[in-house]
């Protein structure tokens, strides 16, 4: 039996990127990563995770994602006359 086999998938530049990011912080190579899940779906008979829609909408997360832009760019203040002055200006 071979000690090893590979895989050659196609996936999104920027997933993988985000991916490897995540396991990286976990300790985990993207190969080990994947042996984990290969394992998990062995032992599950099936995908082992629940596969569901997400819990928002298209129009939804645009909405999300427009405000966390706007919240980039918005000026906090430790004080609240600060604010109502910058407000009143």
């Amino acid at each position: 039996m071979a000690k090893s086999s590979s895989m050659t998938i196609r996936i999104n530049p920027e997933l993988k990127s985000e991916a490897d990011a995540v396991l990286n912080y976990l300790g985990l190579t993207t190969s080990e990563a994947v042996a984990i899940f290969l394992r998990q779906v062995v032992l599950n008979k099936g995908i082992p995770f629940a596969i569901k829609a997400p819990l928002y909408n298209g129009e939804t997360l645009k909405a999300m994602q427009e405000a966390e832009e706007i919240a980039k760019g918005a000026k906090g203040f430790d004080d609240i006359d600060d604010m109502f002055r910058e407000l009143n200006s």
